[in-house]
């Protein structure tokens, strides 16, 4: 009989009976593990809370309706992981067999394999269709990988939830890097508990897990007092990019599982019926009415958090347990850590193809496939490598490893520009240089003066990155006549009630902005004011000022009006005109930049938003005669079309959204000459002025 068989079969002779390891006779003292809890014992319990786990995972991500909590899925996976890691460490180390090499070893054959499997296949597709930039930006995230970093990586990136995320095929390996990290750290500071503490590990364990848990609700607001005023300040200013991404608050996961270990279990079944009901409620609870909007981190990390404490504490239970044991549930659990690693990529090359969300049909065929290629690879790849102890194996993995590491050093470079057709935006767009020289902005750091800077006509231009990239041609067209006093900052709203919510870096750069905008406004001699916007783009980024309360308007209708008032509000002293400027249209600039390897969709962008924005300012300029608006889509497209290049095939952008200084040559003219306009008007005596 093998040798796990036997094994097997000789720990269900002893169901239910106290098993003392060999050092613990004679100890009182010591960890005392029941049958049932012999670290290489089977529970297919465990399998089916993976399936539960790695389903709402997958579905949250092809945003099937009613699984807006689904990524709470980690959640539970980090819990089990805590679990069985610490039963695994806890008895080799009162076997006294525990070695850190032979349990990084098992790790690294566990994890790697699949892991390498799903990068290689990341890293050919990203070479097919990726455009230069974004394939800079995947190597990137290759190396991070690969040294188990991506957490953080993804963190100074920031925004799990955003639209961006969804062009990152690597982005899901930020928790592969938290395990690795908690690995890092977890079974030394074991080793160092059960030979100091050994009658008290279950409260040492649930102290640091309740001190992760007070980090969390401390850090998840982004205002941590103690580092309010240092410039650590910008790096946790958005609190719940924190809080998700980073190890220090996940270990109370891993430890809600960890201590389950020296936890006693009750002794009456129906007991374990109710902790496995109980703890399935609240994850499922989680999955089924939390959303990655609604709450603090904390309160959406719990729930799912205590609920697979409960599940995997209830190991006698007989028929709650059936929910978990049945067969389908055992195979997709088992797959589960291969359908993780390949469904997010597969979804997010999908997408990038063809530059749109999945339909319906789409989703179910991509989840399908995923679940096809998950199967495929835990049977060819995850079982063969984590069974395997020979020296071809381990070559095998540190060549993938070089492999993806050399790769990815080249690609960062420049993006492999030499994959596209050879035409005069698309070199533009592919080379780095070339890039820089086509920006359309001047490339102030949060506030700067430009332009005539001994004129009386003082301009004040206030915005993103949607009225930065107009800042070159504002200087080249206007700068004779005007005096320009620039305060932007990428993703920064400005507004009398409503501020963009914290985010790292961007919260210094748009208080810094928005400080400089008052101070000038305070100060005086400002004619004119500009902004600009990419005003759609605020649809789940804003908040009440005072309060950090978010509000989130997904319906334009109700967010542009919103929008306009509050920046009425902010000028209702100003006298003088105010020019908002629409924001530019997307494009599918990105065509023009895949590799043409295989012939893919290019659709034309909607125009909806802009429709609506339009439809916003007509009723707002109604009540507010002193604003105008000039909206590039005027301009840039035609009843049917959107150019991307002007007559000279130079680009008119420089991203999907952003004008290049070509772009900002067609649309400034028209600001420029509004600008004077209202100017003059606002000069001349009321009876004389006329309505727009």
């Amino acid at each position: 009989m093998p040798r796990g068989k036997a094994a097997s079969s000789s720990w269900r002779t002893l169901q239910n009976k106290k098993v003392i390891l060999p050092q613990e006779q004679g100890s009182r003292s010591s960890t005392v593990f029941t049958a049932t809890d012999r670290p290489d014992d089977h529970r297919t319990d465990i399998d089916g809370l993976r399936a539960v786990a790695i389903v709402a995972v997958l579905f949250f991500h092809l945003r099937v309706w009613g699984f807006s909590g689904g990524f709470v899925g980690v959640d539970v996976f980090f819990v089990i992981s805590g679990f069985l890691i610490t039963r695994i460490v806890a008895a080799d180390i009162e076997s006294g067999r525990f070695s850190l090499a032979r349990f990084y070893a098992r790790r690294a054959r566990r994890l790697l394999p699949a892991f390498f499997a799903t990068q290689a296949f990341s890293c050919v597709t990203a070479f097919v269709l990726f455009a230069p930039q974004h394939l800079e930006s995947f190597a990137t995230s290759v190396l991070a990988a690969n040294f188990g970093l991506s957490n953080i990586l993804f963190w100074r990136e920031s925004g799990y939830f955003d639209l961006a995320t969804r062009m990152k095929p690597l982005l899901h390996t930020w928790s592969l890097s938290v395990e690795w990290q908690f690995y890092l750290a977890w079974p030394p500071l074991l080793s160092v508990l059960l030979a100091l503490f050994p009658r008290r590990m279950v409260w040492l364990v649930m102290a640091i897990a309740t001190l992760s848990f007070c980090l969390v609700l401390v850090f998840q607001d982004g205002s941590f007092w103690l580092l309010s005023r240092t410039r650590a300040a910008e790096w946790i200013a958005d609190g719940r990019a924190t809080v998700f991404y980073n190890t220090p608050f996940r270990v109370f996961e891993f430890t809600c599982g960890a201590g389950l270990v020296w936890l006693p279990k009750p002794r009456p079944v129906i007991v374990h019926e109710f902790l496995v009901l109980l703890g399935l409620a609240l994850i499922l609870g989680t999955i089924f009415v939390r959303d990655s909007n609604l709450g603090a981190p904390a309160w959406n990390e719990l729930p799912p958090a205590i609920g697979a404490a409960m599940v995997l504490h209830a190991d006698r239970s007989r028929w709650a347990g059936l929910l978990l044991r049945n067969r389908p549930f055992g195979y997709v659990g088992r797959i589960s850590y291969s359908l993780y690693l390949v469904h997010w990529p597969l979804i997010v090359f999908w997408e990038y193809g063809l530059l749109r969300p999945l339909l319906p049909t789409e989703t179910i065929f991509v989840g399908l496939v995923s679940l096809a290629l998950a199967i495929l690879m835990f049977h060819a790849v995850e079982q063969p490598y984590h069974a395997g102890r020979g020296f071809v194996g381990l070559l095998g993995l540190a060549l993938a490893g070089l492999v993806s590491f050399s790769f990815a050093s080249y690609a960062m470079s420049d993006g492999m520009p030499w994959r596209l057709h050879s035409t005069a935006a698309g070199a533009e767009l592919a080379d780095s240089v070339a890039l820089k020289a086509i920006t359309g902005s001047l490339e102030c750091v949060d506030f700067c003066e430009f332009g005539n800077l001994q004129s009386s006509e003082k301009i004040l231009v206030v915005g993103d990155s949607h009225v930065d990239h107009y800042t070159r041609a504002l200087e080249e067209l206007g700068g004779r006549e005007f005096h320009f006093l620039l305060a932007q900052a990428g993703n920064c709203y400005f507004g009398a009630d409503l501020q963009t919510r914290p985010s790292g870096a961007v919260t210094r750069h748009c208080r810094a902005a928005n400080d400089q905008a008052a101070r000038w406004m305070k100060t005086g001699g400002i004619v004119a004011i500009i902004q600009g916007q990419r005003w759609p783009g605020y649809r789940n980024l804003l908040e009440q000022k005072g309060t950090g309360a978010p509000v989130d308007m997904p319906d334009l209708a109700k967010l542009f009006p919103a929008m306009l008032a509050d920046i009425a509000k902010l000028y209702v002293s100003f006298r003088g005109p105010v020019i908002l400027i629409g924001h530019a249209p997307n494009t599918n600039l990105i065509c023009g930049l895949r590799p043409a390897y295989i012939p893919l969709p290019c659709q034309m962008p909607s125009r909806v938003e802009h429709v609506a924005f339009k439809a916003a300012f007509r009723v707002f300029a109604g009540a507010h005669p002193g604003f105008d608006l000039v909206d590039p889509i005027e301009t840039i497209c035609s009843a049917t079309e959107c150019r991307g290049t002007d007559d000279a095939g130079h680009s008119l952008y420089v991203d999907d959204h952003h004008l290049s200084i070509f772009g900002a040559r067609l649309v400034v003219p028209k600001i420029i000459r509004r600008l004077q306009t209202d100017l003059l008007m606002s000069r001349q005596p009321p009876s004389q002025q006329t309505i727009k």
